[in-house]
């Protein structure tokens, strides 16, 4: 699968999933839920102040990846309020 197959993932591909544990969970393990929650909330506002604007990109894909930073700090804050 390609970066230009319709199939591959441009939000969350597969080369963040290549080890036994996905990247974002290793952060969490290094780093804490809280710092990696507001990580995804500066990632998210990066993405969506620079949307379309880097070469070949393309604003839904840059704002498909903010949303799914949202949600992923949206989740990890989630699990902080439930302990």
């Amino acid at each position: 699968m390609s970066k230009n197959d319709n199939s591959y993932d441009m939000v969350n591909p597969d080369h963040y999933k290549s080890f036994s544990v996905e990247t974002i969970d290793m952060m969490v393990s290094i780093w804490g839920v809280e710092s990696v929650a507001t990580h995804c909330e500066i990632t998210a506002f990066k993405y969506k102040m620079r949307a379309g604007d880097k070469p070949g990109s393309i604003v839904s894909t840059d704002l498909d990846k903010a949303r799914w930073y949202l949600n992923k700090s949206n989740e990890l804050r989630g699990e902080i309020q439930n302990k």
